[in-house]
């Protein structure tokens, strides 16, 4: 966990060590998913780890799918695990992701950091504005806020009037929710004269999509709520690996639990500072569904200035700029566009189709398909299914057969007409 001593100096590296070859030998003995990456792979330097092949989430997918339901990244027994949890990926499969009482308590102590780096503490009421779920920022949320001491209201099954009405009620002093709605809730509460429901909030704590980490999106939310507003990452399959800059923005990867590389999409080939490149995380403490050299997708920018609150761990000033592939995020949502033509393809009759991510004026991101029909009515059950498949509501458009371009090569099938710049990383890639 974060102290004042340990936040300022970077993560000892023989200790790094000795834990990165306890970890390789637990789970080169038992994991059959990782033995072959792993047989024989002994450590001399932390650098060394590059030598291991990566991963990333289509391999463990594939292994789901080819060993159902949980494939084989479990080092232990399967009466070790207790906790569930899957991700809100739409690439086609979900990933179930399993961890045991020891690795849930490191993701405890991991959460910890997060909230403590944002002043969390004892005497904070913490409101959770995440929907009951199977997907982890609630979870993760709900037991790192407690590792700080403070209290908890959960935020689940509320539309967001009710949500202002309770964060009203009890004075909540901190908020957690994805930085879209964190100015969603303050716009419903100037719509329906709540905007006292702002006034206890101190600290907004943002996940699930890009934006917090950008200054513009940043100002704005602790503008609406008169509020500090701070960054954390994570992943389901990795961990909660960002902790909040509280000074200079951003996040700080915390390399006491993770292992940080940054390289060329596509390659091993490690990037210059200030120079965009995909993380790779290797969870030190994490055995029962390790993630070893695991390619995250995740675009950042590292920075080798110090940041002004003296942390020495690594520095990602933007935070997540956004990802390697076409997924885009909307409401903490990943969204592919293979995944919503999937979907259309299970109807008959469907013609071309295009879609378009952008903005609402309340700042929500929001996806539209348009789609040629020849039974228009079908737009309803397209939009009920998505909606099912992705876990979002999607805007069908019903267009008449022959409305849109025949794709002919790279025809663009997507838009992305988003205002944050950090989400326009997919911008007019086609999904086809």
């Amino acid at each position: 966990m974060l102290t004042s001593q340990s936040s300022s100096v970077a993560a000892d590296r023989q200790t790094v060590l000795e834990r990165l070859n306890r970890l390789i030998a637990a789970v080169a003995r038992s994991n059959e998913f990782q033995r072959e990456r792993l047989d024989g792979v002994f450590l001399d330097s932390v650098d060394d780890l590059r030598q291991i092949r990566p991963i990333d989430k289509d391999d463990l997918l594939r292994d789901q799918q080819a060993y159902p339901p949980f494939g084989r990244n479990l080092t232990y027994a399967a009466q070790q695990y207790v906790h569930l949890h899957q991700t809100s990926g739409t690439s086609g499969s979900t990933l179930r992701v399993l961890d045991t009482d020891e690795d849930w308590d490191w993701w405890r102590g991991c959460m910890h950091d997060v909230f403590a780096a944002a002043g969390v503490g004892p005497s904070d009421l913490v409101a959770l504005a995440y929907s009951f779920g199977p997907y982890i920022q609630f979870w993760a949320s709900y037991v790192g806020a407690g590792a700080v001491g403070a209290n908890r209201i959960a935020l689940g099954g509320m539309d967001s009037v009710q949500r202002l009405e309770t964060i009203r009620e009890y004075s909540a002093s901190a908020l957690v929710c994805t930085p879209s709605y964190a100015v969603r809730l303050a716009k419903v509460a100037d719509q329906r004269g709540l905007s006292d429901a702002l006034s206890s909030v101190r600290r907004i704590i943002c996940t699930g999509e890009p934006g917090a980490s950008l200054p513009v999106v940043r100002a704005q939310i602790e503008a609406l709520w008169q509020a500090r507003c701070f960054d954390h990452a994570g992943l389901s399959e990795v961990g909660p690996f960002g902790y909040p800059c509280a000074e200079g923005g951003g996040v700080h990867v915390n390399e006491r639990e993770f292992v940080v590389e940054i390289v060329a999409p596509g390659s091993e080939d490690p990037v210059a500072a200030g120079e965009p490149g995909e993380l790779i995380l290797t969870a030190i403490g994490r055995t029962g569904f390790p993630a070893i050299r695991y390619r995250t997708g995740d675009v950042v920018e590292c920075c080798e200035t110090p940041c002004p609150a003296g942390h020495t761990d690594r520095w990602l000033p933007g935070g997540i700029l956004g990802r390697t592939d076409d997924m885009a995020v909307i409401r903490g949502m990943n969204v592919f566009p293979s995944a919503i033509e999937q979907v259309l393809r299970e109807f008959d009759e469907i013609g071309e189709f295009r879609i378009t991510y952008y903005t609402e004026p309340t700042a929500m991101d929001e996806v539209k398909v348009e789609v040629e029909l020849a039974q228009p009515t079908q737009g309803r059950a397209i939009q009920a299914r998505l909606r099912t498949r992705l876990g979002l509501r999607v805007r069908i458009v019903p267009l008449k057969p022959g409305i849109l371009p025949t794709p002919s090569g790279k025809t663009r099938r997507v838009i992305d007409m988003r205002q944050v710049p950090g989400r326009r990383l997919a911008a007019g890639r086609g999904s086809g």
